[in-house]
């Protein structure tokens, strides 16, 4: 029979890995924390810089995780139209934006309202400006996912020691730091905005199958190393799922996007689909008629949205319909000499592929570069534009313009410029996959022997009639993007038509509010339930 004093000696053996356990995680908040009295002097920090509307209720801060909030692309009209929307609803938050832009608050928000044509109050606006950054934006020579998701642990601790909110919003999907958020604190809830799982079941398959696309060509021809890769992302999605089912609440963009997380986090009751905003109400006073033969692509400059399928394409178009080459005798024009003459009504003789895109930094910048060198290697670079972070305001004006609209990302989550290409008029054409394919181009026309018959044109505007164009190959882009321009204007009305219609009622700013607050508003419900029983964990 045991002792008392064997007892005690199992106790303490025992307890020994437990207070190893709290002590590091006290070690952890005590580091990303600071004391009470770092925390104290940055809110007062931030409390002299805004001014929330606290009349009826007290102020609560909300810690958005957003590190590129003056890039211009899809994820930051999300961000910034949620803050918006925070605004006109609940006066008494302020937004706390973590960020790794080198920018003041004003100069952020004249290029929000530059590049999306939004308002944002700044009172109610407060930045983080944070050092480490390039934890996620670093480009690791081996194991890119694990490095980049521990490195936004490193950001994450520098944002919340930085200043520890209410509510901590992830909007750009780092997944990794919501168990060291809930860890600090049980009070802070961890909302998700997620536009693109960091893994899905669709990477591991061409992992698997050794697809020369998706893996570098050592990998691609090794089956060992392909064997490996699918082990290693085996465990990083057992990592990766583990750590997102720490968010409270879970917003994705799309149905494919909605269907991975659900499978990953396995959360489906939180996890709510919420179409990112498109500026409908603006683009959809554009005139369907008098378009010019510009092909109109809006993407950054990012790796993933592969551009160079678009140049192939074109030039394959080029090379397979001699009368839309621009004879060498014509003087190619700039990009506003371009728009000059379609302003004054003056005829584009020729195709002319327009690229547009943010670029976020110099490899960004560089990438837009070698799109002009392709072209000039291909030969097509006289009716080719590369153009790298236009205003908003002319933008538009490409899109008022343009005919054709392009975008070649395979699987892209969502796509919120092919919304805005299908709101403005342009006959868009997209990939044949994830969210295009599941969500906005829906139903869709897939090559030229797919269009639509004299008798279904009878009954266009209703919801079956095709809204746009699906692609795969430069081969199938080509020969969708002849089919655009040769479109009758018959047949070319009917499809914007119905394009508009469509996606105006589906993705418009008002339908993106209407399902944020149905998301949000438990979150401030449940702060205010919190608050009123002064519930602590401390």
């Amino acid at each position: 029979m045991p002792t008392l004093e064997s007892l005690i000696r199992l106790c303490f053996v025992l307890g020994l890995p437990v207070m190893g356990v709290v002590a590091v995680v006290m070690a952890i908040r005590t580091f990303t924390l600071g004391t009470q009295a770092h925390q104290e002097a940055c809110k007062e920090k931030i409390k002299a810089s805004t001014s929330p509307d606290t009349s009826t209720h007290a102020a609560y801060y909300l810690g958005f995780f957003h590190l590129y909030p003056n890039a211009g692309g899809g994820g930051e009209r999300v961000l910034w139209t949620m803050i918006k929307a925070i605004q006109d609803k609940y006066p008494f938050i302020v937004c706390v934006i973590y960020s790794g832009d080198s920018l003041s608050r004003d100069s952020i928000l004249q290029n929000v309202r530059a590049k999306f044509g939004l308002t944002i109050r700044p009172e109610t606006v407060y930045v983080v400006e944070l050092t480490n950054r390039w934890w996620v934006s670093y480009k690791f020579p081996r194991l890119t996912l694990l490095m980049q998701s521990l490195g936004s642990l490193v950001v994450a601790s520098e944002a919340i020691r930085r200043f520890c909110p209410d509510v901590f919003i992830d909007t750009v999907g780092f997944a990794f730091t919501y168990p060291l958020v809930r860890l600090l604190s049980t009070r802070i809830p961890v909302v998700a905005y997620t536009h693109y799982p960091s893994i899905s079941s669709d990477m591991q398959t061409m992992v698997s199958s050794r697809e020369a696309g998706f893996n570098n060509e050592a990998i691609a021809r090794s089956a060992m190393m392909s064997k490996l890769k699918s082990m290693y992302y085996w465990v990083f999605a057992l990592a990766y799922s583990f750590a997102g089912s720490f968010a409270s609440t879970i917003m994705t963009n799309s149905t494919w996007t909605q269907n991975h997380v659900v499978e990953l986090f396995g959360k489906p009751q939180v996890t709510k689909v919420v179409y990112p905003p498109c500026d409908t109400l603006a683009l959809a006073k554009f005139a369907l008629t008098g378009r010019q033969p510009l092909i109109v692509s809006l993407a950054q400059f990012r790796p993933e949205k592969n551009h160079k399928l678009q140049i192939e394409a074109f030039a394959h178009l080029l090379g397979t319909h001699p009368e839309f080459v621009m004879p060498a005798s014509e003087k190619p024009l700039d990009p506003e000499t371009l728009l000059a003459n379609c302003r004054d009504g003056s005829a584009v003789g020729y195709p002319v592929l327009v690229m547009i895109g943010g670029a976020r930094n110099i490899e960004d910048e560089a990438r837009a570069e070698e799109l002009r060198l392709m072209a000039g290697r291909l030969g097509i670079d006289r009716q080719v534009l590369v153009i790298v972070n236009a205003p908003w305001g002319q933008i538009l004006e490409w899109l008022r313009f343009g005919k054709v609209g392009m975008h070649t990302m395979r699987d892209e989550h969502f796509g919120i410029n092919i919304v805005e290409m299908m709101v403005a008029g342009l006959l868009t054409i997209a990939h044949d996959s994830a969210g295009p394919k599941l969500d906005i181009i829906v139903p869709a026309i897939r090559g030229a022997n797919d269009m639509p018959t004299d008798k279904e044109m009878e009954g266009a505007g209703g919801l079956q009639f095709p809204v746009g164009f699906v692609a795969t190959t430069a081969e199938q882009f080509a020969e969708s993007i002849a089919a655009a321009l040769g479109a009758s204007e018959r047949l070319a009305g009917a499809v914007q038509k119905a394009a508009r219609t469509a996606a105006s009622a589906k993705f418009s700013e008002d339908a993106f509010r209407t399902a944020f607050y149905r998301s949000f508003g438990p979150v401030v419900c449940w702060l205010d339930n919190q608050r009123s029983t002064g519930d602590d964990d401390s």
